[in-house]
C-alpha cells in the first residue's frame, strides 16, 4: 500500500492561526487539544494523518497549469477516525498543502486547514485514494523503498478544477494593468498650501499654487467637472508637484489621508488668482522662500463639497433662537472640519484607487497561489456556479430571531445556512434583503460560524449592521482603516466602530446576564411581591363583599316587615274608602232628588226614590185629571223603580212647561172673552189677508199695463190663499195647548167664549195643583238638605301607607345602593381574579389556591437564592460595570485588539485594505456575507471572497451597475468616461472604444447576474414580496422584475398628507401616491431643450414642490424637531446644484425648511436608502420629438438607474422628467430566469399606463397646482 509523506513546514503560523479559528468555531473538537499548551499544528497533524491505512478524498487547487513544478493539494478523510464524533455529520476537515512535483521523493508541507463538507463520497474534482501516512522529521525524507502515494500519475488523474479560471483571472490581470496605466496618465494635481470653509456659501476655499500659469490652466481644465478629492502629502512623491510613486515605492505605504469633495464651482467663480504679496499679506505664516518655484501662481480654488456633506450641514442648521443647538451646530462643524486634510493636493477621484489597483492586483496573484485564500475551492466555482456544492438539505429552523420574516424569506435564509460553498440572494427594491442578511447573520452566529460582512457601499454595509438585533452572542465591529475609510462610516455603522462596538456588546451582555440571571430572582421575588399585594386586596375584597352581602340580608328582611306592614295598613284604608265611597254615593243622591226637584240636573238611571219623593210623583200624576197629556202612567212609575226618577222627571218638565205657560193662558182667556161667541182669528192672519189683499190689488194693476200670463198667474194663486185663509177657523197657537189631551179644543175655536170658561176653570185648577205641589217640593227639599247636614263623612287617610312607602322607597334605594356596591364588588373581584390569570374561579377559592402558590414560590425563591448566593453579587456588580457609559471606553484602550480578533461578526467594505484585517489580528471567516453584490465588479468581489469558506452573494443586478470610478454622477460608468473622452478626440487616451470593448465585461457586467442565471435553484432565492411602496409605485417598478413583484401589505396605511389639485385635475390627494411632470416643456408651455447634466425648469418645480409639500406638513403638525422626510433624487450632481440654486431663490436664501426633512443626492448615493417622499428629476431633454430615433444605451434610458431613483419612495413619487426623451426608447431588459436580454419598450408601457390612472400633468399645469395649494393653505 503506497504511503503519503508528510513533513512540517517553515512557516507553522497561518496553522495555528487556522486552528485556532476552527476550535472557536467547532469548540465540541477542545477535548481533543486538552493539555496542549504548545506547538499545537503538530498535535493537530498527528491527529489527521491517522496511523492506521485510510481513505482520503484529494483535490488539485493550482489555478495555473504547473504540475510539473508544483501542485497545491487538499485532503479530506471521510468519516475520519478521530474527528468525526466531534463534528456534525455535515462537516470535515480539510488540510490543505504544497506538493513539490519535480522532486523524486515527493511529500507533502500541511500550510493550512480549513471546515470543508462532509460527503461519503468523492465530488467530480476530488480523486479516491487508499495510503498510509508518514511523518517526516526535520532532515528527513521519504525512502526510496517505500510505494510513495504522489506519484506523476497521480499528477495526471487529478482534475484541473482551478485552471479554468485562470484565463478569466489573467483577462482582470491585463484590466488591472490598463487602470494603472489610465490612472498615471490622468495623475494631475495642484498643491493647496491651506483650506477654508465659508459656512454660508457651502463652499471649501483652498489657496492653490502652481510652478507657472500654464500649469495652472493645464491642471485646472484636467479637473473641471470632475469629482475631486483632497489628499495628503505623503500621496506624491514630491512635496510640491503632484506625483504618483510606483507601486514598488516604499512610499506607497504609508499611511494616506483623502478627503472626498464635489466639483468646481461653476462659471467665473470657479477661482480667483492672487499675487504673491496678497498671499504674504493675508497669510504671514507662509514664507515664500521655501516654494521652489521661480515663479509661483497662487490661486483660490472654489470647490463644492459633496452632496453628502452639504445634505448634513443642511440638516444640522440650528434655530437660531436655541443657543444651545447653536453650540452644537459648531462642535458638528468643527468635528467634520477635522477630517480635511490641512494641506496637501487636489486631484480627481480615479487617483484614490491607485492603491486600491495594488491590492487588487496582489489579491489576484494570492488567488492564483492559493495563498491567503480560505475559500479553496473558489476558483472552481467562482466562473462556474455548476461547479459549487449543493446542500443535502434545508436545516429546519425552529428559533427565527424574527418572526416576521414571510415564506421566500426563512427560504433565504435556510438556503444561506445550507450552502456549502455559495448562495445567492436576489432582493429587489424593498423586499426585505437586509432583514435577510440580519437574521442569518444570527443563525449563523448561533452555530458558531464567524462572519465577514462586506459591501462595495459603505451605507449598505452600516444599513445591514443597524438591522441586526443585539444579541450576547454576537460580538460585531465595523473596521476601516484611518482616514477617508472611517469617514464613510455613517451614524449607523459608527455604532459599531471603535468603542461604541464594544459598548453596543456590553449593552446585549448586560440584558442577557440580567435576563439569565438577576432577573429571575427579582421576577421571582417581584411575582411574590405581587402576589402577596393581590393577596392582601384579594382578602379586602373578601371583607368587603361579606360586609355587603350582610348589609343586603339586613335590608332585604327589614323590607319584608315594611311590606307586611304596607299591606295591613292599606287594607284598612282601602276599608276607609269603601265608607266614604259610600257615604258620598249618598250624598250625591240626596243631591241629585234635590237639584231633580229643583230642576237643576238630569236624573241619572237607578236613582232611588224616597216616598216623600214618590208621593210628588202621584200629585203629578193627578195632571191627568186636568187633561193634562203625560208621557207616562202611573202604572209606569210602579213597575219601573229604576226609572223613577226619570219618570219624575218628565213628570216634573210637563208640569214646568205648563207652569211658564200659566200667564199666556191668562192672556188667551182675556182674547177669547173678547171674541163672544164666534171663532177666534187670530192676529196673525188677519195682518197675512190685510197683505194678501193690497198685493193683489197691485197686481190687477200691473195687468191693465201688462197682460203677461206670468203676472195673472200670480195674480190668481194670491186671491187663491186669501180665500183659504178666510175659510179656516181661529185657534190658540201657543205651544202649551200641545199638552192637553183635549187640545183640538184649544186649537180650532168655534166657540170663543165657551173655550174662555174651560181654559179659566182649568187654570184655576193648575193654580191649585201649583200651591199643593210646592208644598210637598218645598217639604222634600228641606227634608234632604237636613239628612245630607246630617253626614258625618271622614276622609281615608293613606298617610301611614306613605309613611311606609317612604320608607319601603328608603329600603329599595339603600338595596339598589348595595347592588351596585355588589357589582363593583364582583367586577372589582373579577378584574382583580384576571390580574392572576383565574378562569372560572371564586375569589375564595383563588385566595387558596394563592396562598399555596405563594408558598411554593417561596420555597422555589430560597432554593434558587441558595444556588446563585456565591455568584449573585458577582453578577451585579457586573452589570453595573457594563452599565457604565465609561467602562467601554475604558477597556477599549485595554483590548481592543483582544475585542476585534474575537468579534464573531466583522463589516468591511470590499475595496478596504486587506492589511486592515491583519492589524486587527483577525484572519479568515466562515462565511462571507456579500451586499449589493451587483454594485461592484469582480476584481472589487475577491477580498471578502477569499476571506470566508463559504460566499452570500446578496443583490440585485437589475439595480446600480458597477461603476468605473468612484463618484456621485450615474455619469462614473466605464462606458460614460470612453465616451466624454471619445469626444475631446485625445487620440493619447486609453480610454477608447477600444479597450471598452476589451473591458467592458469586466466592468459593467455583472458576476452576481451570471451566476444567478445559472444556479440551482437549492442556491438561490429571489424576494419578491415588496414592503417598501405603496402598491401604485410597485406597479411601476415592476415593469422592471416582469410584474413578479407582490406588496406584502397593501392595507396598510403609507399617508402622504400632500394635496395638489389643478382647476381641471387632482393631481395628489389621499388616494393618488404617483405623478409623472412632463417636462418637455417649461411652465410656461414653451418647448426647452437642455440636453446637458443640469435642467433649470425642473430644478424651479422641484424647489416650488418643496416649499409646497412643506406648507401642507406646518399645517399637518410638523415642526423643526419632527420634520417629514422627502428625498430629492437626480441621475447628475450639477442638477443637485442646480436645485439646490433655486431652493435658496424661492425659500429666502435658506436651503433649510420648517417642517421637512430634505436629501438632495445624486441616484448612485441613493441605493439603499428610502423615504417617505421622493421626488426625481431625470434633467435631459433634447427638445426633439418622442419619435425621433435615441440610444438604448444613454444615461436616462438606463432602465437600472430609473429603477433605483423610483423605487426609493414609500408613500409619494413625484417624477419630473421630459417624456419625449424616453417614451418611444428601448430598453435591453435582463431575462429574469435566463442569460441574455430581450429589447422592449418599457417606458412606453409606462406611459400607457399612467395616462389610463391620469398620473401625468404638463409642467404648466402642475406649477397652476401648485400656486392654488399655496392659496388655499395661506387662507386657512
Amino acid at each position: 500500500m503506497a504511503t503519503l509523506f508528510w513533513k512540517l513546514s517553515d512557516r507553522e503560523t497561518r496553522l495555528e492561526q487556522n486552528i485556532t479559528h476552527i476550535l472557536k468555531a467547532k469548540p465540541s473538537l477542545e477535548p481533543l487539544f486538552e493539555n496542549v499548551a504548545s506547538d499545537i499544528s503538530t498535535h493537530f497533524l498527528n491527529i489527521f494523518f491517522p496511523s492506521m491505512p485510510t481513505v482520503c478524498y484529494v483535490a488539485n487547487l493550482s489555478l495555473q497549469d504547473k504540475s510539473a513544478q508544483r501542485i497545491n493539494l487538499a485532503i479530506r478523510i471521510p468519516q475520519h477516525p478521530a474527528f468525526s464524533a466531534y463534528l456534525d455529520e455535515h462537516s470535515s476537515l480539510v488540510v490543505i498543502g504544497y506538493w513539490g512535483t519535480r522532486s523524486s521523493t515527493p511529500y507533502l508541507i500541511p500550510e493550512s486547514v480549513i471546515i470543508s463538507h462532509n460527503s461519503e463520497h468523492p465530488t467530480n474534482y476530488e480523486h479516491e485514494l487508499e495510503c498510509e501516512y508518514q511523518f517526516l522529521g526535520e532532515g528527513e525524507y521519504p525512502s526510496r523503498g517505500i510505494q510513495n502515494v504522489l506519484t506523476p500519475q497521480l499528477v495526471e488523474e487529478l482534475p484541473k478544477i482551478s485552471v479554468l479560471a485562470n484565463e478569466r483571472l489573467e483577462e482582470w490581470r491585463k484590466f488591472l494593468g490598463f487602470k494603472k496605466e489610465l490612472i498615471r496618465q490622468k495623475s494631475v494635481g495642484l498643491r493647496y498650501l491651506t483650506i477654508n470653509y465659508d459656512e454660508q456659501k457651502h463652499i471649501f476655499k483652498l489657496l492653490a499654487i502652481a510652478n507657472s500659469q500654464q500649469d495652472f490652466e493645464l491642471v485646472r481644465r484636467a479637473l473641471a467637472r470632475k469629482d475631486l478629492q483632497l489628499f495628503d502629502l505623503n500621496t506624491s512623491t514630491d512635496p510640491w508637484k503632484f506625483e504618483l510613486p510606483s507601486l514598488e515605492d516604499k512610499r506607497q505605504n504609508k499611511q494616506k489621508v483623502k478627503f472626498e469633495l464635489g466639483q468646481f464651482k461653476r462659471g467665473k467663480n470657479a477661482f480667483s488668482l492672487l499675487n504673491p504679496d496678497e498671499v504674504k499679506n493675508v497669510f504671514q505664516h507662509i514664507d515664500l522662500k521655501d516654494i521652489p518655484f521661480s515663479a509661483p501662481v497662487f490661486a483660490w480654488l472654489n470647490i463644492e463639497p459633496t452632496e453628502d456633506w452639504k445634505n448634513k450641514v443642511t440638516n444640522l442648521v440650528p434655530d437660531q433662537s436655541d443657543e444651545e443647538a447653536i453650540l452644537q451646530y459648531r462642535e458638528d462643524i468643527k468635528e467634520m472640519l477635522e477630517t480635511v486634510p490641512s494641506t496637501g493636493f487636489v486631484s480627481f477621484a480615479l487617483i484614490g484607487d491607485w492603491s486600491l489597483v495594488d491590492r487588487q492586483d496582489r489579491i489576484l496573484r494570492n488567488l492564483k497561489q492559493n495563498e491567503n485564500c480560505y475559500a479553496p475551492y473558489l476558483s472552481s466555482y467562482l466562473f462556474d456556479i455548476t461547479q459549487a456544492q449543493l446542500p443535502n438539505l434545508l436545516p429546519e429552523i425552529k428559533e427565527w430571531f424574527n418572526s416576521n420574516l414571510n415564506d421566500a424569506q426563512k427560504r433565504a435564509v435556510q438556503k444561506m445556512l445550507a450552502a456549502p460553498d455559495l448562495c445567492l440572494i436576489q432582493g429587489p427594491p424593498g423586499t426585505g434583503k437586509t432583514t435577510v442578511i440580519a437574521e442569518a447573520i444570527l443563525q449563523l452566529v448561533k452555530q458558531g460560524k464567524t462572519i465577514l460582512l462586506s459591501s462595495q457601499s459603505h451605507d449598505a454595509i452600516d444599513n445591514a449592521l443597524s438591522r441586526i438585533t443585539n444579541h450576547p452572542s454576537l460580538r460585531a465591529v465595523r473596521l476601516a482603516k484611518q482616514g477617508r475609510g472611517r469617514d464613510k462610516i455613517t451614524e449607523e455603522g459608527k455604532l459599531f466602530s471603535g468603542e461604541q462596538a464594544l459598548a453596543r456588546h456590553y449593552e446585549a451582555l448586560s440584558h442577557d446576564i440580567q435576563a439569565r440571571f438577576l432577573t429571575p430572582l427579582q421576577q421571582q421575588e417581584a411575582q411574590i411581591d405581587a402576589l402577596k399585594t393581590w393577596l392582601n386586596q384579594a382578602e379586602f375584597l373578601q371583607l368587603d363583599a361579606q360586609k355587603f352581602e350582610q348589609q343586603r340580608q339586613s335590608i332585604k328582611q327589614q323590607g319584608i316587615e315594611k311590606r307586611q306592614q304596607q299591606q295591613q295598613a292599606q287594607n284598612a284604608f282601602e276599608q276607609q274608602q269603601l265608607e266614604y265611597r259610600a257615604h258620598q254615593q249618598q250624598l250625591v243622591e240626596l243631591q241629585q232628588l234635590q237639584d231633580l226637584l229643583a230642576g237643576q240636573s238630569i236624573a241619572p238611571q237607578g236613582l232611588v226614590l224616597p216616598d216623600m219623593i214618590k208621593n210628588i210623583a202621584d200629585r203629578l200624576f193627578e195632571l191627568d185629571s186636568y187633561q193634562v197629556q203625560l208621557p207616562f202612567q202611573i202604572t209606569d212609575f210602579r213597575f219601573y223603580p229604576e226609572s223613577q226618577a226619570q219618570i219624575l222627571m218628565a213628570l216634573l218638565d210637563v208640569w214646568q212647561n205648563i207652569h211658564s205657560s200659566l200667564e199666556v193662558m191668562e192672556q188667551d182667556i182675556t182674547r177669547l172673552q173678547q171674541a163672544g161667541q164666534g171663532s177666534l182669528t187670530s192676529i196673525e192672519t188677519q195682518l197675512k189677508v190685510q197683505q194678501l189683499q193690497q198685493e193683489i190689488e197691485q197686481l190687477a194693476n200691473q195687468m191693465d199695463l201688462d197682460d203677461s200670463e206670468e203676472i195673472s198667474n200670480l195674480w190668481r194663486l194670491k186671491r187663491r190663499e186669501v180665500n183659504q185663509l178666510k175659510q179656516q177657523s181661529g185657534g190658540l197657537t201657543h205651544e202649551c195647548y200641545q199638552l192637553f189631551k183635549d187640545r183640538n179644543q184649544f186649537l180650532n175655536i168655534t166657540n170663543a167664549q165657551s173655550t174662555a170658561m174651560l181654559l179659566a176653570e182649568r187654570l184655576e185648577k193648575f193654580k191649585q195643583f201649583e200651591q199643593c205641589l210646592n208644598g210637598q217640593i218645598t217639604e222634600a227639599s228641606q227634608s234632604l238638605t237636613a239628612q245630607m247636614h246630617a253626614f258625618e263623612i271622614n276622609i281615608p287617610n293613606d298617610a301611614p301607607i306613605k309613611q311606609i312607602e317612604r320608607e319601603i322607597t328608603n329600603l329599595l334605594d339603600q338595596y339598589k345602593m348595595i347592588e351596585i356596591q355588589l357589582q363593583k364588588q364582583q367586577h372589582a373581584e373579577q378584574q382583580h381574579l384576571q390580574q392572576q390569570n383565574f378562569q372560572n374561579s371564586n375569589l375564595s377559592e383563588s385566595i387558596k389556591s394563592t396562598q399555596n402558590h405563594i408558598s411554593y414560590l417561596q420555597q422555589q425563591y430560597q432554593e434558587s437564592k441558595a444556588q446563585n448566593q456565591n455568584w449573585h453579587g458577582l453578577f451585579e456588580d457586573w452589570v453595573q460595570s457594563l452599565n457604565n457609559p465609561q467602562q467601554s471606553k475604558l477597556d477599549w484602550e485595554l483590548m481592543s485588539q483582544e475585542y476585534t480578533q474575537n468579534c464573531n461578526l466583522v463589516a468591511i467594505s470590499c475595496n478596504e485594505n486587506s492589511r486592515t484585517l491583519q492589524d486587527a489580528g483577525i484572519d479568515g471567516f466562515d462565511v462571507v456575507i456579500i451586499d449589493e453584490v451587483s454594485k461592484a465588479t469582480p476584481i472589487e468581489l475577491l477580498m471578502p471572497l477569499m476571506r470566508a469558506r463559504k460566499a452570500i452573494l446578496v443583490g440585485d443586478h437589475r439595480q446600480l451597475p458597477p461603476m468605473f470610478q468612484e463618484g456621485q454622477d450615474a455619469t462614473e460608468t466605464f462606458e460614460d468616461l470612453v465616451e466624454v473622452e471619445d469626444e475631446n478626440q485625445d487620440r493619447s487616451n486609453l480610454l477608447t472604444k477600444d479597450n471598452f470593448k476589451r473591458y467592458e465585461k469586466l466592468v459593467t457586467a455583472s458576476l452576481f447576474k451570471e451566476l444567478f442565471e445559472k444556479a440551482p435553484d437549492v442556491l438561490r432565492e429571489r424576494l419578491t414580496t415588496q414592503f417598501r411602496m405603496h402598491p401604485s409605485i410597485m406597479k411601476m417598478i415592476n415593469y422592471f422584475y416582469d410584474g413578479q413583484l407582490t406588496c406584502g401589505n397593501p392595507d396598510e396605511p403609507r399617508e402622504h398628507q400632500v394635496v395638489l389639485k389643478s382647476k381641471l385635475n387632482t393631481l395628489v390627494d389621499a388616494n393618488k401616491h404617483l405623478l409623472w411632470v412632463d417636462t418637455s416643456n417649461d411652465e410656461k408651455g414653451v418647448s426647452y431643450r437642455d440636453d446637458e447634466s443640469s435642467n433649470v425648469t425642473e430644478a424651479k418645480l422641484i424647489a416650488k414642490t418643496l416649499i409646497n409639500i412643506n406648507l401642507q406638513m406646518k399645517q399637518q403638525g410638523y415642526h423643526s424637531k419632527n420634520k417629514q422626510k422627502v428625498g430629492v433624487v437626480s441621475f447628475y450632481q450639477s442638477q443637485c446644484r442646480t436645485i439646490r440654486d433655486e431652493i435658496r431663490k424661492a425659500n429666502g436664501g435658506k436651503l433649510d425648511f420648517d417642517a421637512i426633512h430634505v436629501e438632495i443626492n445624486t441616484v448612485i448615493r441613493y441605493q439603499g436608502k428610502e423615504k417617505p417622499i421622493i421626488l426625481i428629476s431625470l434633467v435631459r431633454n433634447d427638445g426633439k420629438p418622442k419619435e425621433y430615433r435615441r440610444s438604448s444605451r444613454a444615461n436616462i434610458a438606463r432602465f437600472e438607474f430609473i429603477n433605483v431613483a423610483m423605487s426609493r419612495a414609500q408613500n409619494l413619487l413625484i417624477v419630473f422628467g421630459a417624456r419625449n426623451m424616453l417614451e418611444l426608447r428601448d430598453v435591453n431588459l435582463p431575462n429574469m430566469d435566463k442569460p441574455g436580454t430581450s429589447k422592449r419598450k418599457i417606458y412606453q408601457d409606462i406611459f400607457n399606463r399612467l395616462d389610463r390612472e391620469g398620473q401625468v400633468c404638463t409642467a404648466r399645469e402642475f406649477i397652476q397646482a401648485c400656486e392654488i395649494s399655496k392659496s388655499q393653505v395661506a387662507k386657512s
